[in-house]
């Protein structure tokens, strides 16, 4: 086995690798390929073209007429396809790869069956979401390897079910939030008070800079589905934001080392808040170890709802549909009920 890959080497295709070139005094990333021995080929200075070029140069090495397996075709899409993803979907790609190349290590692409595929499902039904995300990275690849020629074969995964995965339904009431929020230190505080006013994924709360704000707007583009919110600063929101940005950086949030913050810092930092607070009110333990940071999301797109109707929760999450939005509501609307029952006797004027 080979050494591991270094960390800024680890989502470059294969044989690729980057250099820092420091003599301007600006940091300049150069990409190179490894041909045989220690030759190698200079790919530049552009992500996107050297990745390219590696597709191109990988694909000559590729063995003529031999079996086409499951390994070679996920070995390419890691190659082309993954790179040029999201850094999220990139590492949870990687990550759904390694069982996948565990399982149907070697086995010819013409010889999988629907069969092996629920076989699989069952290996990893220790984690469901986690096997279910693998199904659809498997049924991706398949179809780059009917667009690449490598069969024709429909894709195993049909007719195939996934595990039902029960929709989160934890709403956060204001008394848990508050139970969390006073033992929290500021930074954290501003963190679900921003989670919670503009309803955001922690990834694209962490990810507010100082460019976002422009004419008294937030602009935010969403990672995950890059939809475009623009946020009236107004009310505690422009009051959290005039303070964090006091001190001229230019990302809200930073650690002590002054790294920036991350959604795994940020969720870590929650736990142990969180678990603190469960010790402290062991009355609320059950609803507390219930709450995650990104409940608030939620939170924030249901009462929003509750206030404003399910329009205002769409637009405010940044969704496209109610139907994607109803995912996130998790109470229902207040009936009144009928005034008075058919038993009462009525009234009659005397």
């Amino acid at each position: 086995m080979g050494r591991p890959r270094k960390p800024q080497n680890i989502n470059l295709p294969d044989n690729v690798y980057v250099r820092i070139d420091k003599r301007s005094g600006k940091p300049i990333k150069r990409y190179f390929y490894r041909l045989y021995g220690k030759t190698e080929k200079s790919l530049g200075t552009n992500f996107n073209l050297a990745c390219l070029e590696a597709i191109k140069l990988n694909l000559e090495k590729e063995p003529k007429g031999a079996v086409i397996t499951f390994n070679r075709v996920a070995n390419r899409y890691k190659d082309d396809i993954i790179p040029l993803k999201k850094p999220n979907t990139q590492k949870a790609n990687l990550n759904g790869l390694k069982p996948l190349l565990e399982f149907f290590n070697g086995a010819p692409l013409e010889q999988i069956k629907s069969s092996h595929i629920r076989q699989y499902l069952d290996w990893r039904k220790e984690t469901k979401a986690a096997a279910n995300n693998e199904y659809m990275l498997f049924h991706h690849i398949w179809q780059k390897a009917r667009e690449w020629g490598y069969t024709e074969k429909v894709c195993p995964t049909e007719g195939v079910s996934r595990y039902p995965i029960k929709q989160r339904e934890t709403y956060i009431d204001d008394t848990i939030f508050h139970l969390v929020y006073q033992y929290c230190n500021q930074d954290l505080k501003d963190l679900m008070d921003i989670a919670y006013l503009t309803g955001q994924r922690p990834i694209d709360v962490v990810n507010i800079q100082r460019s976002h704000i422009l004419n008294g707007y937030l602009h935010i583009v969403q990672e995950k589905t890059a939809a475009k919110l623009r946020i009236e600063i107004k009310g505690q929101l422009k009051t959290i934001l005039e303070r964090r940005l006091e001190d001229g950086k230019e990302y809200l949030f930073y650690t002590r080392l002054g790294s920036r913050f991350t959604p795994n810092y940020v969720s870590n930092a929650f736990a142990r808040v969180r678990e603190h607070t469960a010790q402290k009110h062991p009355e609320y333990a059950e609803a507390l170890n219930a709450f995650q940071f990104r409940d608030l999301r939620a939170k924030s797109g249901t009462d929003k709802a509750m206030l404003f109707g399910m329009n205002a929760a769409r637009e405010h999450l940044g969704h496209t549909t109610e139907k994607m939005t109803k995912t996130y509501i998790r109470l229902a609307p207040i009936i009144p009920p009928l005034e008075t029952s058919v038993s009462e006797p009525e009234k009659t004027g005397e």
